[in-house]
Formats: structure tokens, sequence, C-alpha cells
């Protein structure tokens, strides 16, 4: 009868999804990733029909702070237009994670402080699921976690203001059995009367929104073991006395399927796990607290996690996914930090009045985005002298790197100046290049760079050495 029910309400539901609706917000769509050289092939899913700057979770732990693998991580997410959700692990132990000490926190904040993330805002998730014991060293400890919650985000704040804190996403399906689970209630209810400030150092939640009990339930229910169980946690909060409307990134949710290395009747057919989980999409995007949503897993398709996964054994997509690439989705807009350096210029030795020159200069790239097309529109105005006619410093086709330098061309022309005053070549936030007179008859000019001074000084100081 039960199962009968299960299939009807199922049927009603599925009926309801003939024409899915395009996603309204911002761009909430994402992928979960357990290794960061998938981030191509995700990107052409988290990013298709229309989607741009779309969101994926990763993992990083103690055991792997290679900067070299992480700034290239960094770099691809840059140029896929991909926001990363950076979650915090310490050691492998046990079949879990040790408990991170306040020395695990700084190695931690002080790499990822040392890299060039792709977007302003740098997203941290404080550890997993931290209401399980073997998340948290063998022993589940609202408290400790509260402690260097509160330590984490002061650190990593006073290293970079625009680091975003996320708190933990908890296993909201856990029983209240310690020592091995603690009910994700009783977790927050003993932070709050420990520590209430905890819940000013994070600016946001993590949530996983499993379609529980055991990842079959429908989109259409509600409540904490639901697919709106950040719903149930936002409530909760309220309750207790948090009065904060928290920003949810949902950081794990999805439906298993049936296919895998072997197949589970447990679980849904893929098909109907697509479906199901464009409808949860249509929902979770009419709810303005929810920034992200990342579905785990795109690429584990070996035991315990092969039935999440949205690649096959081949690491092929499951063709119902495609219904998901599909789905019509509206772009984000990241802040970017666009910065340079300025490392050289080039102009004639000599200059001679009202005629047109070509000059160049060298800048480096210090900031987040990419200058050029389909990029960051990068263009100085120029600010010379009224005597001067100057050209801006604009970027073209060519794409310019964070780290690269770059060549621009421009023109100038003096106008003839009877008084001999200098003239001065200028962008903003370059320093300014001084012209002046050379000779007065004829008028010749010259780029005026202390060579002749530094020449004398450096006479002189010879002089005294020798001396």
């Amino acid at each position: 009868m039960k199962a009968l029910k299960i299939c009807f309400l199922t049927i009603i539901f599925l009926i309801s999804l003939s024409k899915p609706t395009k996603i309204q917000a911002n761009n909430i769509f994402g992928l979960h990733l357990t290794q960061t050289n998938d981030i191509a092939n995700s990107a052409k899913i988290i990013n298709s029909s229309g989607g741009d700057w779309g969101w994926v979770t990763i993992v990083i732990n103690l055991q792997h702070l290679d900067h070299q693998h992480w700034q290239n991580f960094f770099d691809q997410c840059r140029s896929y237009h991909l926001i990363p959700l950076v979650r915090l692990a310490t050691r492998s132990q046990n079949s879990g994670w040790s408990r991170p000490s306040y020395q695990d926190v700084d190695n931690l904040a002080n790499f990822l402080n040392s890299l060039n993330w792709p977007t302003q805002t740098q997203h941290i998730i404080l550890f997993n699921e931290v209401n399980r014991a073997s998340e948290w060293g063998n022993l589940i400890n609202p408290p400790h976690y509260a402690d260097v919650a509160i330590y984490a985000s002061q650190k990593f704040k006073q290293l970079n203001p625009n680091f975003y804190i996320i708190g933990a996403g908890l296993d909201l399906s856990a029983p209240n059995q310690p020592p091995q689970f603690m009910s994700a209630g009783r977790f927050y209810y003993q932070i709050f009367h420990y520590k209430k400030q905890f819940f000013d150092h994070i600016d946001a939640i993590a949530s996983h929104a499993y379609p529980n009990p055991a990842f079959i339930g429908l989109p259409s229910q509600t409540g904490q073991h639901s697919i709106h169980s950040y719903q149930w946690e936002l409530n909760y909060l309220k309750q207790l006395g948090i009065n904060k409307d928290f920003p949810v990134f949902i950081t794990e949710t999805g439906w298993p399927h049936l296919q895998g290395q072997q197949n589970n009747p447990n679980f849904y057919d893929v098909n109907r796990s697509v479906e199901f989980l464009i409808s949860a999409y249509q929902q979770w995007s009419q709810h303005p607290q929810v920034q992200a949503v990342t579905p785990f897993i795109f690429n584990y398709p070996y035991p315990p996690f092969d039935h999440f996964s949205w690649l096959d054994k081949n690491e092929k997509l499951y063709p119902a996914y495609q219904k998901i690439i599909n789905l019509p989705k509206t772009a984000n807009h990241p802040p970017q930090k666009t910065s340079f350096e300025f490392v050289h210029h080039y102009l004639p030795f000599i200059i001679f009045p009202n005629q047109k020159y070509l000059g160049k200069i060298k800048l480096r790239n210090t900031g987040q985005s990419i200058w050029g097309a389909s990029e960051t529109n990068f263009c100085l105005p120029p600010q010379s002298t009224t005597n001067l006619q100057l050209s801006p410093l604009c970027t073209n086709y060519q794409q310019v790197l964070p780290n690269q330098n770059h060549i621009f061309r421009f023109t100038f022309q003096i106008k003839d100046n009877p008084h001999h005053l200098d003239s001065f070549i200028s962008w903003p936030q370059i320093p300014a290049i001084q012209i002046t007179t050379a000779t007065k008859k004829p008028t010749i000019l010259r780029v005026k760079t202390g060579l002749k001074q530094k020449i004398i000084q450096f006479v002189k100081n010879l002089h005294l050495h020798i001396l």
C-alpha cells in the first residue's frame, strides 16, 4: 500500500514537470567535485544554456596544500567562469577526519590567502557534518567546533576581509545517538547556549538538503528531512533567538539512481531522479536566500557513491542529465579585483612638436580579472597636459591573464609650445612621464628620465670610494 501511494504521488508529480520553467533568480547551478581535474567537463554542464559563473564545491585538506596545483585550479575556475566553494578538511583518520587544531586552521588560512582567487568574494566552508563523530576526530563536540569556527572566521578575515565564512553543513538526518551521532537540532542548541556569538562569525550556512528518508523522498515534501531542510534550519535558528537572515549554500543534495556498479532497486531510475532534481531546482530558485546548489556528486562512479555519480564507470554522463544541461539558466556577475603594475615605457629618444608618435607601455595584470575579449574591458583614459594629445590604453581581442605582462600601444602628439613648458603623458595610477625641452631653437623635446643626474651621482660615489 505504501509503495502504491508513493507511485501514485510520483505519477502526479511527473505530470507537473511537462514544461520546466527558466530559473529566474541568480544562477544557483553548480556541482560538487571530488577532484580538481573535473573542472573543464563540469563547466560545460554548470554554465550551459545561458548560465555563467556557476558554482563548484571542492574539498581542500592539509595533506594536499600544493600551491601550483591549487593556483592552477583557481586559474581554471577563472577561465571557465566558476565560483569555488572551498570546504576545509584536515587529515584522514579511521575512515574519517581528524579534529582540527588552531595551527591547522592557521595553515589552511595562510595557504588559501596565498592564492589568487577567481572572484573578490572568497567562500570558505568550515568543515563538514560535524554532528558525526567520524568528521570530528571520533568525538562530537559542539563547543569545540564553535571555538574553532570563531577562531577560523577571525583568522581568515584578518588575512583578507573578502573571505566569506560558511558554517558546516550538518547531517540533518542524523539521530541523537551519542557518541557517534548528534541530531542537528541538538548540535545547534548546544552551540547557541555555549557561545551565541558563533552565529555572528559566520556569513552563511551550508545545508545538505537530501530527500530523506533513505534518499527517496519526493520534491514536494517539506521538513527537516527533505530538500527543504534548510528552511527548517533557518526557522530553528530563529526559534533559538538568532535574528539573522543567513544566505544558504546547498552544497550537497540529489537523488541517487538505480544505476551503478550493481543496480540498487531501492533507488529511482536515473530518468526519474533527474526529473526530481529539475523540480527541486525550480523550487530552490524561488527562495531568495538560496545562493547556490551543488548536487553530490559529479564524478565518483565507484562505491560507495556510484549511485550518486553523474558520470558512469566510463566517465560518460548519464544521458538523462542532458535535461539539466538544457534547462535555461541565468548569469551571475561576481565582482573581481582589477589591478595592475607599471613595468616600463618605450618612447622616442627625441620628439618634435606637431608630430604624431607611437609609444609603448608595459603593464602587469596583478588582479583577479582577465583583460580582453569576452572578459574585463580594461581601458585607461588619458590624463595628459592640455598641450598634448594622447590616446587611451585599452585591451583588444587579446586576453591578458593575471600575472601576465602586456604591451599597450598608444599615440601622442605635442603642440608647439612657445613658453617651453614641460608636458606630461599620464593615465590613472601610472607614474606621469615628463616631456621636457632639450633645445629651444629648433624646438626639440625629450623624455625626462633623470639619467643625467644618476650618472653624475654615480661618478661622485665612485670618486669618494677611490679616495
